[in-house]
This record gives C-alpha cells, structure tokens and sequence, in this order.
C-alpha cells in the first residue's frame, strides 16, 4: 500500500498532457471577440490605395473643422512668433542699452499679447476658414518679426509699431464684422459683449497706431531728441497693450459669465 500510494503521488504530482488538461471556455470564443488591443486584421480588411476610410458628411465636415481650425491657427502664430522671438533676443543683446532693452520688453509683451489674443478668439468663435483667415494670421504676426531688426532705430521701430497697430486695427474689423450671432446660440448677450470688446479693441488699436506712428514721425523730424521720442514710443506701445490685454479680460469674462462658467479677470 505505502509503495502503491507513493506511485499514485508521483503520478498526480507529474505534469498532464495537453490533451489531459482542463478544458478553458476561453479557448472556444472567437479571435474577433476576445478582450484585446490589437485585433487581427486580414488584408481584404484594408482600404485599397485612394479609398475613403470616412466618407464626408455635415456632422464629419463640421467636427474636422472645430478640430482642425483652432489647431491650425495657434500653430501658425507658433511658429511665427518662434522666429520673431529668436531674432528679437539675437539682435537685442547684440545692442545693449537703454532703449534697445525698453524696445526688446516692449516687443515681447506684444508677442505674448497676440497669442492670448487669438487664443481667447479660438475658444469663442468657431467658423468654416477660409482663404482670408488664413492671411490674417501671417499678416499679423509676420509684422512682428521686422521689429526687431529696428530696434534702437527710434523712427523706424516707431513707425513699424505704428504700422502693426493699424494692421491690427484692419483685422479686428474683419473679425468683428464675420461673427455673426450665430456663434453664440441663443445668447444675444454674450453676442454683443463680443462686439463690444471687437469695438473696443479697434479703438485701442487705432489710437495707439496713431500715437506711436507720431512718435516716430518726430523722431524723424527732430534728431536731438531721438532716445525721448524712443522712449516716449515705447511707452504709448505698453499703453495699447495693457488696455488691449485690460479689455480682452473683462469681455471674455463677462461672455463665460453668460454660460455659467466662472472665469474672473485676470484670475
């Protein structure tokens, strides 16, 4: 009996054949349905070469372009402003002093300006570009880049900033003057917030396009007083700016406002 029980261990403790193990019901449900990230695909399976993978509808034009049209935008002014603000550091320590530095801070914060200015646009409006909306942003954020090949050339940096608030007045009228109500659903208010803030802006920017164009007119006119009137320049520049970023924040939060969505002013 011990030699038999002891032969009847090793038998159980030995490994089984495969056709003796316990049946899985696993095994038995198809490829197809098993929890997997990574489910076989056959060749008949793949689009042949040029064949649509979705085919274009309203809801799939509309959601390609809510996805795509934001992206873009904000990539573009990137990239644009990428180069402007290594030709901007490169050229001012390059030139080192007074001026050229309150120029190279001034022209920073309007970088920064722009991006939160088409930032703040992208997340309100959405729209179908076209090929308009896309010279925008290159005319606009390209006027950025000459600027800091003039720095510490008083009349010419002047009147570039002069130049660039104007362009910047022409597309706040454009954009004002392509958004409809229907960008806003039923909410008429949060409509006319919008277009008062366009308003606003298209104010600021003029003024300062006027001011800081006079600047550098005097400047070109009066060469004694060249670092005065590049400064003077520099300031009316950092006025259009504080009131540009001063009322994009109260009208974007007066607009979330409308929604329920709490967003203080420069919070």
């Amino acid at each position: 009996m011990a030699t038999e029980s002891r032969v009847g261990r090793r038998r159980r403790a030995a490994p089984m054949d495969y056709d003796s193990r316990p049946v899985n019901p696993r095994d038995f449900i198809p490829v197809a349905a098993r929890p997997s990230h990574a489910a076989p695909v056959y060749p008949g399976d793949l689009p042949e070469r040029g064949e649509a993978i979705q085919a274009l509808t309203r809801e799939v034009l509309i959601r390609r372009s809510l996805e795509v049209s934001p992206t873009a935008f904000i990539t573009i002014i990137s990239i644009i402003q990428g180069v402007a603000l290594g030709l901007l550091a490169e050229n001012a320590f390059d030139r080192p002093g007074l001026l050229v530095a309150v120029q190279a801070v001034t022209m920073l914060l309007v970088l920064v300006t722009v991006f939160y200015f088409y930032l703040t646009i992208s997340i309100l409006l959405r729209w179908a570009p076209s090929f308009l909306d896309c010279l925008l942003p290159f005319g606009i954020a390209g006027m950025e880049i000459p600027g800091a090949f003039f720095l510490g050339n008083v009349h010419a940096w002047n009147l570039w900033l002069g130049a660039f608030w104007f362009g910047t007045f022409i597309g706040l009228w454009i954009t004002k003057k392509w958004s409809p109500p229907s960008h806003f659903g039923t909410e008429v208010d949060a409509h006319r917030t919008l277009h008062d803030m366009l308003h606003e802006l298209r104010l600021t920017a003029g003024t300062g396009a006027l001011a800081v164009g006079w600047c550098g007119l005097f400047a070109l006119l009066m060469p004694a007083g060249q670092l005065f009137w590049g400064l003077l320049g520099a300031g009316m520049v950092l006025a259009t700016v504080t009131m540009v970023v001063a009322r994009t924040e109260l009208r974007s939060s007066q607009i979330h406002a409308h929604y329920g969505v709490n967003r203080p002013p420069f919070n």
